[in-house]
C-alpha cells in the first residue's frame, strides 16, 4: 500500500471522528437546553397553551435524542476502524477512483480534506455496497456512471 494513501486514511479517520464529535457535542447541548427549559417553565394561566408548548418541546427533544443516538452509532463504527487493510475494499478502506476519493466508513457525505473532496459513505449505502470487495483495476457501474478503481488502501 502506498504510504501516502495510508497517511490519508489515518487523517480521514481523525477528521471523521472530529466531525462526529462536534455533532455529538452540539446535540448534547441541545438536549441540555431542552431539559433546562423544561425545568424553568412554570404552568401559565393559559393552560392549553402551556400543554401544547410542552408537547412540542417534548417532540423536538425526542428528535434530537434520536439524532444523537444515530451519531453515537457512527462514532462507534469509526472507533472500530484502524489504518490497516489489504488491497480489497472493506469497511475502513479509502478507494481512489477516476471519479474521486471515497472513504468507506460512515455516511457523512462530501468532506474537504486538504483541499480535496472525499466522499464518506457507509458500506451499506447503495454505492458503498458496490465498492465492497473491489480491487485495483476493477470497475463498478452505478447509476450509469463507471468508477475505475485506481487504488484501494
Amino acid at each position: 500500500m502506498n504510504q501516502d494513501m495510508k497517511e490519508l486514511k489515518q487523517k480521514l479517520l481523525s477528521e471523521c471522528l472530529g466531525i462526529v464529535g462536534e455533532k455529538i457535542a452540539g446535540l448534547q447541548t441541545n438536549l441540555k437546553g431542552f431539559q433546562d427549559a423544561a425545568n424553568e417553565e412554570t404552568k401559565s394561566s393559559a393552560g392549553d397553551k402551556y400543554e401544547t408548548g410542552r408537547a412540542m418541546m417534548h417532540l423536538e427533544k425526542e428528535k434530537v435524542a434520536h439524532a444523537l443516538n444515530e451519531v453515537l452509532k457512527q462514532k462507534k463504527v469509526l472507533d472500530q476502524l484502524d489504518a490497516q487493510t489489504d488491497q480489497v475494499a472493506e469497511l475502513g478502506s479509502v478507494i481512489k477512483t477516476n471519479k474521486g476519493l471515497f472513504y468507506l466508513s460512515v455516511s457523512l457525505g462530501k468532506i474537504k480534506h486538504e483541499g480535496v473532496d472525499v466522499f464518506c459513505l457507509s458500506p451499506v449505502s447503495p454505492l458503498g455496497k458496490m465498492f465492497l470487495g473491489t480491487k485495483k483495476g476493477e470497475q463498478v457501474t452505478f447509476n450509469k456512471i463507471v468508477y475505475l478503481i485506481e487504488e484501494v488502501a
